[in-house]
């Protein structure tokens, strides 16, 4: 065991081998964020439902929906892990997900106006994407623990997260008010970047014997199924539910960040979807600085303070938000608060996503982390529902105290970080 770790400890930080798999896996979190309904979709998507008569609870009800295959992550990354295509455990899924993804866009730019024909078809591209992000979740971990590398691949993987949101919103933006034709023939080119990135840049190492080719039906898929058990039970374990309860409390403490927001700042606030795009930018592209710090930081501080500071920023993030006015030429004052919010928003996020990587058995990596990032979108979920839900039929329509809720009680997360293990967050990282 200490041979092991003075292994890895003795990789050096700027190794060869570790920038094409941080590449691969940055393209991948680029694109599966990009195209996202959260992402280039986002406006678009919320303008055409706004233009059909629905209100912000009933356009987060189709938000929620089209977000379920990301609380279903977790089979994704049993799939990967467990179930290899062609011999391969990565390059083969993130190939398939990038052309099932296009194929899904292209179809949806064909059915604006079918409500129940949309949601199918978004659940289907959020299907795609998920197995994409899975694999690049999966290449994180192994990367990250092989090269003693979490904080700073979870950093590359929040700038190319934040980027592909600070693109895909101004995009959206511009595209919102034309056919959503225009919306999904944008979504090709980083899909396609993703296909490339993989096809040229990851190799992947010969599977072991147990995993070759040329054996009749039946031990295949018994294999499989020894494989997908043995992958269950590597996870199954208690270092993983302290984090798993903080990250699902973060996000699905009720959230402003959602359709009733949307509709507040174009019903009552008069701000236009391309205004919003361009607001987007500015949020999401100061956002792009928190991975340049954070990447400093986690070398210098124990993840235990780090977590400690999350759970204080991301209650402090929600606070800018209550000096929105209405719509200014140039908008000064409200892309001053989308840049200290996102900022903040996503320099607290960075420990969390930290810990998921440290939290994660080695041998699981696409499951473990998946399962850590489908208990996140469980609670994005359900807190992206119960803020416009709050907003319209408690809360009177009054943003204020939805933000100062939403602060209040993410607060009350400090009390998981306490409880965390010692030995997940009390070393930083290169310790």
């Amino acid at each position: 065991m200490n041979s092991e770790a003075e292994k890895i400890s003795s990789v050096p930080s700027g190794d060869p081998r570790l920038w094409p798999i941080a590449t691969v896996m940055a393209a991948g979190v680029f694109a599966t964020t990009f195209v996202q309904l959260q992402g280039l979709g986002y406006l678009p998507f919320n303008h055409l439902l706004t233009s059909m008569g629905l209100d912000s609870d009933k356009s987060a009800t189709f938000f929620s929906l089209s977000m379920l295959p990301w609380t279903f992550k977790v089979v994704a990354g049993l799939i990967v892990d467990g179930v290899p295509l062609f011999g391969s455990r990565r390059r083969i899924y993130l190939l398939l997900s990038a052309i099932t993804a296009v194929a899904m866009w292209l179809w949806m730019g064909l059915a604006p106006s079918n409500y129940n024909m949309l949601l199918i078809l978004a659940i289907g591209m959020n299907t795609a994407i998920v197995f994409g992000s899975t694999t690049s979740g999966g290449l994180l971990v192994e990367a990250g623990q092989r090269f003693n590398a979490s904080g700073r691949l979870s950093s590359l993987r929040v700038f190319a997260q934040n980027l592909g949101a600070a693109i895909g919103l101004p995009v959206g933006g511009l595209l919102a008010t034309y056919a959503l034709g225009w919306t999904s023939l944008a979504a090709l080119l980083p899909l396609l970047c993703m296909f490339t990135a993989a096809w040229f840049w990851l190799r992947e190492p010969p599977l072991p014997p147990a995993a070759a080719h040329g054996r009749s039906a039946m031990a295949q898929l018994f294999h499989v199924t020894v494989s997908i058990w043995t992958q269950i039970k590597n996870v199954l374990r208690w270092q993983m539910l302290l984090p798993a309860l903080l990250l699902f409390f973060i996000q699905a403490v009720p959230t402003f960040r959602s359709t009733c927001f949307y509709q507040y700042q174009t019903i009552e606030l008069h701000y236009s979807d391309a205004a919003l795009g361009w607001l987007g930018l500015a949020g999401y592209g100061v956002a792009l600085l928190s991975s340049a710090l954070y990447a400093w930081w986690c070398r210098k501080a124990s993840l235990r303070t780090s977590l400690y500071a999350a759970i204080f920023l991301t209650s402090l993030s929600a606070l800018p938000y209550l000096f929105y006015t209405a719509y200014e030429p140039y908008m000064l004052r409200a892309a001053t608060i989308e840049g200290v919010g996102t900022f903040l928003q996503y320099l607290a996020y960075l420990p969390l996503f930290d810990l998921a990587v440290r939290s994660t058995p080695k041998g699981s990596e696409a499951l473990g982390y998946s399962l850590l990032i489908s208990v996140w979108n469980i609670g994005l979920m359900i807190g992206g529902k119960i803020g416009p839900t709050l907003y319209e039929h408690a809360l009177n329509k009054n943003m204020n105290h939805l933000i100062w809720l939403n602060a209040g009680v993410t607060l009350a997360g400090v009390i998981l970080v306490v409880l965390i293990p010692k030995a997940l967050v009390e070393k930083r990282e290169g310790n």
